[in-house]
């Protein structure tokens, strides 16, 4: 059968984690999405650098086998526990290094933002992202627990928020 498809964009939507990092690939075109790949990044070393230097190396290999061209990261947002907060904030720089040396566009968007392109409610919990991801995305089952339904919602929430793409951009500071 003739597949006409033509991807517009490849993008990699990633859910940074210090011991989980969900990943997930669509491709897009004209608003439709095709589901890529996707997956998590277990790690269970207690020395933190190891951990981070795992999740580093499996993206830069996810990056070079599947070649997205934009990432969507999640945002860093309030933590009652500074310690996690910093953990968190490490490991997103980790992840926001090895998309900008995979040459990508990076932009990023607070939970927030991404429940509400997702569901239409800025506060959904995180089984009703899940089943909307799967609905969108046609997929009957996604492995990984909510890391990697939450990475492929942040590439389904770069999909609709496109028209402001450049004001998504990480800026240096």
């Amino acid at each position: 059968m003739f597949n006409d498809w033509v991807r517009d964009v490849r993008i990699i939507g990633i859910d940074p984690g210090t011991y989980r990092t969900g990943y997930g690939i669509i491709d897009e075109s004209g608003g439709k999405m095709k589901t890529v790949a996707f997956g998590c990044i277990e790690c269970t070393d207690k020395v933190v650098s190891q951990r981070y230097l795992e999740i580093y190396d499996q993206i830069i290999a996810i990056i070079k086998e599947f070649q997205p061209d934009q990432c969507a990261i999640e945002s860093a947002f309030f933590f009652k526990n500074p310690k996690v907060l910093m953990r968190l904030g490490e490991i997103r720089g980790a992840l926001i290094l090895s998309a900008a040396q995979g040459g990508l566009e990076i932009f990023e968007y607070s939970p927030l933002e991404v429940k509400k392109s997702v569901t239409g409610y800025g506060k959904a919990d995180k089984s009703q992202v899940h089943k909307m991801v799967k609905m969108i995305l046609a997929i009957d089952k996604i492995d990984g627990a909510n890391d990697v339904s939450d990475a492929l919602a942040l590439a389904i929430c770069h999909v609709h928020n496109k028209k402001s793409f450049k004001l998504k951009i990480i800026k240096t500071i």
